[in-house]
């Protein structure tokens, strides 16, 4: 039986066959998809109705609850959540992000929100957008109805109960009258007038959808099953095409492969598979080609001949040149290379190094560099010289290297290249540039090292500082200067972190050549070459005695209260943290936070100084009832901790604190007055059952002063540490954080201050802004309270103040100068080294004028401690580093703090400058702060700009600097150049008379504003 034969027109027609199957396939499983989706939407369709329903009716429930809560316990958080509920429903507040879940159990006593705000929409808005029928729409209707009817009903119950009775029997006939009609027979029957249509329209709906569901999973099934029709005639194409591909080829591809392969390598064919190739197939041809390959052979031979005499002669001629010399192709291999080139290689000759790449004969860097410097030279089509280091295990030599491209029939096909050993060029060209870098006019003492820490070079200021001439120094090690105030370990540690770390820095003590210590601030650094090797070390270092002894001062002042002597909240933290150490279940620790009731009474009536006085009586008090082991601290006002070690159960801890109430509550005569208080304490013990850290317990006892003053004061609150467990989420949250700051995920953007009069950007505040991978940009204020108080508060805090130098560093190199705020929390400021790491960090960035770096405190924070928040402000302000007082105004704007801090500028809180167009008491207090503040010649910063109006009424005021939304957002630092170049103020700014809404000191005048501007 003949074989049929195919033409390729055959294979092309059925190619084109399954083209349109495949397109049909696509198709039909595109409607398949489409059909699935369709059952989706359905499901979906029916989960969102049902949850609209669900909604009326949880409202509903939300409502009686919060009603009958708010009969009973007449707390009025109930009242306002009834209140919000109705508005939200009616579209009169935004709706809460999944406000169809239970929300109001989730609203904590502080009124913290578990989610965010969405938009405003009323309830039966949604319901008409989802696509009702008209009787269902009807049945929602009536029930909304119902319940607003209701709703009247419970706010009369409400009403009923908040009516103003003398007579306390009265108000509790109010009250159970009250709970009555909201548990009555007449309001059972008003919730089923509510539920009835609600259950209705349930039934409808379940009904309608279910319809549409099954619908759509019909069509589907039938798309289904032409999808797998489509895909069997499909795979049947695809196999008859394979068919006629075959015998068009005359055997299967991986034989034809095999016999072409065969070819190219000179073997003939065997006339067997001659034989069974198919007339016409590919098979068949490649007998033809092989006939007219072997008549070829010949010429080829002669060709290898020719070509080796030739190779003879190359060989000869580049062996007789004394440098490297190598030719490669274009992919890197060599193909020839000169004796001189293999003499780099032990026990290899130059036939070896044939057909090697330099990945072959090199380290991976100098391969890389090599094939670099190829690829340029054959881009380019130029020679380039090149100069190069050489390292072997004994010594390192420097190469100067000529390659050019090779150029065949106006083709690249390789390089050439020649080299030859300039070591000895190279070594008295490095001398002479290390020499010309002499530092001799830097004012920080500079040395530097070989790799063993042998100094080979320093400069005058080295000189100036130690006393030791560059002579004497040269060829010794930095023992030389060593103090005998730094022992042996201390050293040999530092050195170690050097050679690990390649960089240490730190404050240490050392000795000059006259035998005088000094204290020095020094940097070590590790200089490494192009590859990574050790070349030198190079030291950094200054003489900062002056600042070390003062900063010793201060750390004696700020560990005791100036008044009245005790130790203050930094030395008692450093005693409970060795007492924690010793603390054991048999030998328990008790701390005890002891706050003063009615304390302000006499401040008021009797003024600061008995005040003062009163104080410092009552702690000479207290101390004589404590043992010597005892500890009794001051931490600001009227605040006093306790520490009692070494108690031998809780119950002794009690009985001593009852001990101390006693003696609080007796009478304290101060001159002529007579004068008594009681106290409120809170009381922890150590250990517990947690891992609790010295800052932690001091909480403790804190949170448990203010439940015994919600108890009635005059009493003691002991700390439930089992439900302070349950706060682990806070712990948590500080581990998270830590982590983000870690792993970099914190940013800062800086919103501009300008003056609005003249449009010019007087500088800028820093915000940071956490990244987070799952939960996008978090605002400052959902993860700074929780380290408020906490170590990695500090941590962060020092984060900031350098990535805002940093940033000022850079937009100085980009041709900006501006100044920068940066905002420090006032547990960081109390750290006893502020002072010492903020002039590190400036030091570090040096270029950056510390007049550029301003530090923004709260008003309250520097309230705590006046006498060390001054004295810190003080030693940093010698530094060129200003301050600035925020949110003045929301504290206690005390005319003596005022006075006493040395901040230059006073921001205005924004919750002032929003109100004052629509709040008088807002605009007045607004009024008077920026008198005082002109009165006290205080720099003045308005925040909460928001509108054209508010800084146009800001510059009838007076004043001139602000910032807010009004004027630009917080934005990311490669923005704000942009922005600055392209600000500029409203027109109404500009023409605004500054000051014209401030009358003179005696004049009975009132503020005029347009009307648009005035506060109703």
């Amino acid at each position: 039986m003949p074989v049929k034969r195919y033409s390729t027109s055959e294979l092309t027609l059925r190619f084109w066959a399954a083209i349109a199957l495949l397109f049909t396939f696509s198709a039909i499983f595109v409607a398949y998809v489409y059909a699935e989706k369709r059952i989706d939407a359905a499901n979906d369709q029916r989960v969102y109705s049902l949850k609209i329903i669900g909604e009326l009716r949880q409202s509903s429930d939300d409502l009686t609850r919060m009603v009958r809560s708010y009969i009973a316990t007449g707390e009025h958080r109930y009242k306002n959540h009834f209140n919000e509920i109705i508005a939200i429903r009616n579209g009169q507040s935004a709706r809460p992000v999944n406000y169809h879940q239970v929300y109001w159990d989730l609203v904590s006593e502080e009124n913290q929100r578990p989610r965010p705000a969405g938009s405003r929409v009323a309830l039966l808005d949604l319901m008409k957008a989802t696509g009702f029928t008209d009787a269902e729409m009807s049945a929602l209707q009536e029930a909304k109805i119902q319940s607003d009817l209701l709703a009247v009903t419970e706010q009369k119950a409400m009403q009923l109960l908040e009516r103003p009775e003398i007579d306390p029997a009265q108000k509790e006939n109010n009250k159970q009258q009250a709970l009555l009609s909201v548990f009555d027979l007449n309001y059972h029957n008003a919730k089923i007038a509510i539920m009835q249509p609600i259950a209705t329209v349930y039934s409808l709906v379940d009904e309608r959808t279910a319809d549409e569901v099954e619908d759509a999973m019909f069509y589907a099934l039938v798309m289904r099953i032409l999808f797998i029709l489509s895909g069997l005639l499909l795979f049947y194409s695809l196999w008859d095409i394979k068919r006629v591909h075959n015998s068009i080829l005359g055997a299967s591809v991986s034989h034809l492969y095999d016999q072409i392969k065969a070819m190219g390598r000179g073997e003939v064919l065997q006339g067997a598979d001659l034989r069974k190739a198919k007339p016409g197939s590919i098979m068949s041809w490649l007998g033809a080609t092989q006939l007219r390959l072997n008549s070829s052979i010949q010429e080829r031979q002669t060709l290898i001949q020719t070509l080796q005499q030739k190779e003879q002669y190359q060989r000869t001629l580049i062996d007789s040149i004394p440098f490297v010399v190598w030719l490669k192709d274009i992919h890197g291999r060599y193909l020839e290379v000169n004796q001189k080139f293999a003499e780099q290689f032990q026990h290899r000759n130059t036939s070896q190094l044939v057909g090697k790449t330099d990945a072959d004969l090199f380290d991976a860097q100098r391969a890389l560099s090599h094939v670099v410097h190829d690829k340029q030279v054959l881009t380019s089509g130029q020679p380039q010289v090149i100069r190069s280091q050489h390292k072997t295990e004994t010594e390192q030599s420097w190469y100067e290297t000529y390659k050019a491209p090779v150029l065949v029939d106006e083709e690249y096909v390789g390089t050439v290249g020649l080299s030859r050993d300039i070591t000895l060029e190279h070594t008295a060209d490095n001398k002479l540039r290390l020499s010309a870098s002499v530092f001799t006019h830097a004012r920080e003492g500079i040395m530097i090292t070989d790799p063993l820490g042998v100094m080979i070079d320093v400069n005058q200021a080295f000189t100036e500082i130690t006393g030791y001439s560059a002579k004497q120094a040269i060829g010794c090690t930095p023992r030389l200067l060593q103090s005998e105030h730094l022992d042996e370990l201390t050293f040999s540690s530092m050195w170690q972190s050097l050679q690990q770390q390649g960089f240490w820095s730190g404050e240490l003590w050392s000795r000059k050549a006259s035998g005088e210590d000094f204290f020095q601030s020094l940097t070590l650094s590790a200089v490494l070459d192009d590859k990574g090797q050790l070349q030198h070390y190079v030291g950094l270092f200054s003489d900062i005695t002056n600042q070390y002894q003062q900063q010793q001062h201060l750390e004696k002042i700020a560990l005791y209260d100036s008044m009245t002597g005790l130790p203050n909240r930094s030395a008692l933290t450093r005693q409970l943290q060795l007492l924690l150490k010793k603390a054991t279940e048999e030998q328990m620790l008790a701390i005890a936070y002891l706050d003063l009731d009615g304390f302000k009474e006499i401040n008021d009536r009797h003024g600061h100084e008995t005040g003062d006085q009163f104080l410092i009586a009552l702690s000479e008090r207290l101390q004589s009832q404590l043992e010597e082991t005892e500890l009794l601290a001051r931490i600001g006002g009227d605040e006093f901790v306790v520490l009692l070690p070494a108690l031998s159960d809780k119950k002794a801890g009690l009985a001593k604190i009852q001990q101390l109430l006693d003696v609080v509550a007796k009478p304290l005569k101060i001159d002529e007055w007579m004068l008594s208080v009681s106290a409120s304490i809170g009381l922890t013990f150590y250990p517990q059952t947690d891992a609790t850290e010295a800052e932690q317990l001091v909480r403790q006892a804190d949170h448990a002063m203010y439940q015994a003053k919600q108890d009635g004061k005059n009493r003691c609150h002991v700390f439930d540490t089992d439900y302070a467990r349950s706060l682990r989420g806070h712990q948590e949250t500080i581990v998270e954080i830590r982590q983000g700051l870690a792993l970099k995920q914190f940013r800062l953007f800086y919103q501009p201050k300008v003056n609005m009069h003249t449009g010019e950007v007087i500088g800028a505040e820093a915000l940071i802004r956490w990244m987070h991978p799952q939960k996008g940009m978090v605002a400052p204020a959902l993860f700074l309270p929780a380290i408020e108080q906490h170590s990695l508060g500090v941590e962060l805090g020092y984060w900031v103040i350098e990535e805002a130098l940093r940033q000022l560093a850079e937009w100085q190199r980009q041709g900006m100068t501006i100044p920068v705020s940066v905002n420090i929390s006032a547990y960081h400021l109390q750290q006893l080294d502020f002072v010492n790491r903020l002039q590190l960090l400036l030091h570090f960035y040096s270029d950056v004028p510390a007049s550029l770096l301003q530090l923004e405190i709260l008003e309250t924070s520097a309230l705590n401690d006046l006498t060390h928040v001054q004295a810190v402000m003080q030693a940093c302000i010698r530094s060129g580093v200003s301050f600035a007082l925020d949110d003045f105004g929301t504290g206690y704007s005390s005319l003596t703090y005022l006075k006493r801090l040395p901040a230059t500028v006073l921001k205005i809180d924004q919750s002032f400058v929003r109100d004052m167009l629509v709040d008088p008491d807002d605009l007045a207090i607004l009024k008077g702060i920026i008198v005082l503040a002109n009165e006290f010649k205080r720099e003045i910063v308005a925040e909460g700009v928001e509108t054209t109006e508010h800084g146009e009424m800001l510059l009838q005021l007076g004043c001139t600097l602000a910032q807010g939304y009004g004027i630009a957002r917080p934005m990311p630092a490669e923005q704000f150049m942009p922005w600055k170049k392209a600000w500029l103020p409203p027109d109404v700014w500009a023409t605004a008379s500054v000051g014209s809404g401030i009358q003179p000191s005696g004049a009975n005048k009132t503020l005029t504003t347009h009307s648009q501007h005035r506060a109703v």
